[in-house]
């Protein structure tokens, strides 16, 4: 009879121990719960349009001196949260001569950016991002030589044209669907016939988007 009460004894003392081990471990689950709970970023659609545009980039001459270029610029995007897609046509004009030799080198190229804006802030109607990019697309140059009033027009065609690009963004929502947008990057291009092959350059953006 003493042995049953004893046996008894214990194991109404180990399930009370069992119920005060697990107490704390089941008080702690919520708190680890809200640790791991993941933070949600904004979901974000945006369709940009920069009009405005300044392009600079760096070439030789035929002396092998480096010449600036600034190219025309118009670009659109579309941009969700951490990529974008954006369309860039580009094109310049250089004229070199004198009266009796003339010769006018009309460029113009389109590429296609694919964009990572691997770090992303956002306070209020403020969003700031650093991306980096490459593009795939072609180029095309217009020679036009003229001679004593008489002018020969030669054509390089289109030519395959690439390019590596980093930079950042800043923009403002006005309201819940518009706002005004900056952009600044540094770049290389890499051309068939470039000189120098890559060239590099920067160009700052600024635009308009419409989100939904």
């Amino acid at each position: 009879m003493k042995l049953v009460l004893a046996m008894m004894s214990f194991l109404i003392g180990m399930n009370a121990f069992a119920q005060t081990a697990a107490t704390p471990a089941a008080a702690s689950a919520p708190q680890e719960t809200r640790m791991k709970r993941p933070v949600l970023i904004p979901k974000l659609n945006q369709l940009q349009l920069y009009p405005l545009a300044m392009d600079i980039r760096y070439e030789k001459d035929s002396a092998d001196n480096y010449i600036e270029q600034k190219p025309q610029n118009l670009s659109f995007a579309y941009r969700t949260n951490a990529w974008s897609v954006l369309f860039e046509y580009s094109k310049f004009t250089e004229e070199s001569g004198n009266p009796t030799l003339n010769i006018k080198r009309d460029h113009e190229e389109m590429l296609l950016w694919g964009r990572w804006h691997l770090w992303r802030l956002q306070k209020k109607s403020m969003r700031v991002s650093v991306y980096g990019g490459g593009s795939l697309g072609t180029y095309k140059e217009d020679v036009t030589t003229t001679l004593s009033g008489t002018s020969q027009k030669d054509s390089t065609g289109g030519k395959f044209l690439s390019g590596l690009a980093a930079g950042a963004d800043i923009s403002y929502d006005f309201t819940k669907y518009f706002g005004v947008i900056a952009a600044a990057e540094g770049r290389g291009l890499i051309g068939q016939e470039l000189d120098p092959n890559p060239t590099f350059g920067g160009v700052i953006r600024t635009g308009i988007y419409y989100a939904w």
